[in-house]
């Protein structure tokens, strides 16, 4: 029985599947994440590290302790998932897009991510904490699974999401251990000098030790012991099989079925916030030390899902959609941005910038990037007001198809 209710629901979806003929949702869903991400930089002055500098006010550190609440229990780690989950999610509906028009994008695509791995070696010099390069080399193995059947997509991803790479490596680390006798620099001391190159040498030094140690440590720390890399992945298929669905076409259908697994969500992330502290300890290579892996990532796996029904459930409400028209924007130039508001991260923070590195704790670390974020989302509205792409988007646009795209509109 069509309630009400229901009826509204579905006409605000189908107002917004038909603007330019873009699921708006997912733009927004994007914005909403890129602000999560920046705010997660943010608390680690964009991978320079925090500081241990004393609050200037009482109140600050109050508000430093709470907002630093708020990004370890509810942003960080969720947002880079559904970052991930959306990578997939967009793939799919690029090849589906050329398949209805009897075209094979897959090579067009591999082409694409060709272009999207300098763009990220490009970024990556600036910005340590870069992960388009790792989009780009992931993207690779997406292109040739988009055919396999969902059951074989289904197994694939919960292998990784729930740590089965990592238990393979600690397995095969059993069997061969490291022989070798050089010495191994300490995590702490790596970090000191780390910090010493981010807060005192010039650009030049950053940019070499960005393109040489840095780099070298992103592989190994995205597809060798930590295996980070292989549960990116794991969300990449999420966001195909979900573009398999058509959820975001058809989210009336399926509705009540994703608002009751809310509430199953919501109980398994409270139950396992309360395991996590029983778990055992360990060094990185045990099993004790593995079983952290699956139970953090359905942590972070179950709350970004939480986060995506509250972004649809609020954005299908006429007056949210209104308002959020700007935010669309910012999420349609999301490479655009998340390449700027680094950028600006890295200048803001960095010795050879700003250099506030020192003087600005958790909460106003976050106060900054929330700033220069509104001022990027009213200029992203303003510039699609004028222009069909972003800039970075129109520039990996043309480069996929070897000719320059109109950009005016």
């Amino acid at each position: 029985m069509f309630t009400l209710e229901y009826y509204n629901f579905m006409q605000a979806i189908s107002k917004q599947e038909t603007t330019n003929n873009r699921i708006t949702v997912i733009d927004a869903m994007r914005g909403i994440t890129l602000i999560g991400i920046c705010a997660t930089h943010a608390f680690q002055h964009f991978g320079a590290f925090t500081s241990n500098a004393a609050p200037p006010f009482p109140w600050i550190g109050t508000m430093d302790e709470i907002t630093s609440w708020i990004l370890q229990y509810l942003i960080t780690g969720k947002f880079f998932i559904i970052f991930s989950f959306l990578f997939g999610l967009s793939f799919f509906i690029q090849m589906d897009s050329a398949a209805k028009k009897g075209i094979d994008f897959r090579g067009r695509f591999l082409w694409r991510l060709t272009l999207l791995f300098i763009i990220g070696l490009v970024h990556s010099a600036i910005f340590r904490n870069d992960i388009l390069i790792i989009y780009a080399v992931l993207g690779l193995p997406l292109v040739m699974m988009y055919r396999w059947s969902n059951k074989w997509l289904i197994s694939i991803a919960l292998f990784f999401v729930l740590g089965g790479a990592q238990l393979t490596y600690i397995g095969y680390k059993a069997f061969v251990p490291d022989t070798s006798q050089q010495q191994v620099e300490k995590p702490a001391e790596r970090r000191a000098r780390w910090q010493e190159i981010f807060l005192q040498k010039s650009f030049s030094t950053n940019l070499q030790h960005n393109t040489t140690e840095q780099l070298s440590f992103k592989f190994n720390f995205q597809f060798g012991e930590y295996g980070r890399g292989y549960m990116t992945m794991g969300f990449f298929i999420l966001g195909l099989l979900t573009g398999r669905m058509r959820l975001f076409q058809n989210i009336g259908k399926y509705r009540h079925s994703l608002l009751s697994a809310v509430w199953i969500a919501l109980v398994a992330v409270l139950l396992l916030y309360a395991v996590k502290p029983y778990l055992p300890q360990g060094e990185r290579l045990s099993l004790a030390a593995w079983l952290a892996i699956p139970v953090d990532s359905l942590i972070n796996l179950l709350s970004a899902y939480l986060w995506v029904i509250l972004i649809i459930e609020l954005y299908n409400r006429k007056p949210v959609q209104q308002n959020l028209k700007k935010l669309v924007s910012y999420g349609r130039m999301g490479l655009t941005n998340y390449m700027l508001q680094s950028v600006l991260g890295v200048f803001i923070f960095y010795g050879y910038g700003l250099a506030l590195h020192h003087d600005l704790g958790v909460f106003l670390s976050v106060v900054v990037c929330l700033c220069y974020t509104v001022l990027q989302i009213q200029l992203s509205h303003y510039w699609l007001q004028q222009f069909r792409y972003g800039p970075v988007e129109w520039l990996w646009r043309s480069g996929t198809y070897l000719k320059w795209q109109p950009l005016k509109r």
